[in-house]
């Protein structure tokens, strides 16, 4: 860990820095209970690694195995220099106003902005639209994962002759979860975090046991698309597994030295190089040993009738039950300091826990009103993430390089808008793709 933390702190990836510029806003940040790298780590394989990992072995049925894993591969790649962009660009603009930290509304809005003027007019827009993404984005997470461990904690109780409904199952869960969502930082989070990975690493060798106990058959029609409609599917399953964007800058924010969560080496590389072997493993292990009959989380393919199956499936609940607090502190962040900033709270602390309690019931509300699980999982990575983690980032770089910085032959230009592009055209097919899935899975 220490080599990592040696490389990360030598790697600059900060471009465009101005050598005689001594303002350095990550010496400003104050942060009343910030998190060491470890600790930084742990949030960071909590928050990527959930109900999207085990989505994976649906992504690989959609894409064949060799065109799944270089998708994989590719989108991680792209979507993890994406948000060192867009940190990179909030870091820009940090120093450009003299500023300590900028979160990620504040930092589209002085960006537009900075940026052309035919773009100045839309500045407040996108400060909005940044917030209700990013919200929105984390409350649906959160709606996911209390569809998944209830899925999965039926399917054990239906075997063993105790049939509750799915509804009433997420609804024992909201005492737990209310009381959990009440821990105020993310520091005080982490035992929960490291309970969590423990427990998803116990839930991820017994699944690993059922996938590779018998020999499996490669054909030709493994390796191969099943069709190009399924891309903008797969797309938006990919960037949903991977993305765990609003944690990400949260994380970035509560960091002891935020100076070693970017570079080709920082803490956000090295995460993110575990994370993607975990999905390669586990998708094309899923698809190979369930074939086309994979379904939408791999733990709905495990044997009912098998101890270690149903242990298993238990096992990555409670990880996603736990990860709950992470996802939701997100949301409650972004709306508490405006809260804060905009408002004169008589009774802060009251107001505080009131909001905590209102953010757990919204998800809950969500989840028991949720579609099919997949679809679902492809819909919001294709929308909100092809926003706040593509485009969102490509417009504010594009604009803080406004008028005449943006390189050799107007490098930045280029690639900016060539993400910009590429990140719509995901938007609107995945969204397409996967509202018609819905629908289809409706008339059946």
């Amino acid at each position: 860990m220490f080599i990592y933390q040696f490389m990360g702190g030598l790697v600059d990836t900060i471009v465009g820095e101005d050598d005689e510029e001594f303002f350095d806003p990550h010496a400003k940040r104050k942060v009343p209970h910030p998190t060491t790298y470890s600790e930084t780590m742990i949030h960071m394989l909590k928050g990527s690694i959930g109900a999207g990992l085990l989505a994976m072995p649906d992504a690989c049925r959609r894409l064949g195995i060799v065109y799944g894993v270089i998708g994989i591969l590719a989108i991680g790649i792209f979507a993890t220099y994406c948000i060192q962009l867009l940190i990179n660009a909030q870091y820009q603009l940090c120093k450009r106003h003299r500023r300590g930290y900028m979160a990620f509304p504040k930092s589209m809005l002085f960006a537009i902005q900075d940026g052309p003027p035919c773009m100045r007019w839309s500045a407040n827009m996108f400060y909005s639209l940044v917030d209700v993404m990013l919200i929105t984005w984390q409350l649906g997470i959160c709606a996911v994962y209390l569809v998944f461990v209830a899925e999965n904690v039926k399917q054990v109780m239906d075997y063993h002759g105790t049939v509750i409904p799915i509804r009433l199952l997420i609804i024992y869960m909201l005492p737990l979860q209310i009381l959990m969502n009440l821990v105020k930082t993310l520091k005080l989070l982490t035992p929960l975090s490291t309970i969590s990975n423990f427990v998803t690493l116990f839930g991820m060798i017994l699944i690993f046991f059922y996938l590779v106990e018998d020999d499996v058959e490669l054909n030709d029609d493994k390796l191969k698309i099943k069709g190009l409609e399924e891309i903008p599917v797969f797309i938006g399953i990919t960037l949903f597994a991977l993305e765990a964007v609003g944690v990400i800058l949260a994380l970035e924010y509560n960091m002891e030295n935020p100076s070693e969560f970017v570079g080709i080496c920082g803490l956000l590389s090295v995460g993110m190089v575990i994370i993607l072997t975990l999905f390669i493993l586990l998708g094309v292990a899923g698809y190979l040993k369930y074939g086309d009959a994979v379904k939408a989380s791999i733990t709905l393919n495990l044997p009912q009738d098998q101890k270690k199956a149903q242990v298993a499936r238990l096992s990555f609940a409670a990880a996603l039950f736990f990860s709950f607090p992470l996802q939701n502190f997100v949301g409650y962040q972004i709306i508490w300091r405006k809260m804060k900033k905009r408002l004169t709270l008589k009774h802060p602390r009251f107001i505080d826990y009131t909001l905590r309690v209102v953010l757990v019931l919204i998800p809950f509300g969500l989840s028991i009103a949720a579609p099919n699980l997949g679809a679902f999982i492809a819909l919001l990575g294709a929308f909100c993430l092809s926003l706040v983690a593509i485009i969102f980032p490509a417009i504010m770089d594009l604009c803080i390089w406004y008028p005449d910085k943006y390189g050799i032959a107007k490098y930045k230009l280029l690639r900016d808008t060539f993400i910009i592009v590429f990140g719509s055209i995901c938007m609107i097919s995945g969204v397409y793709t996967s509202i018609l899935e819905m629908l289809a899975e409706d008339e059946h």
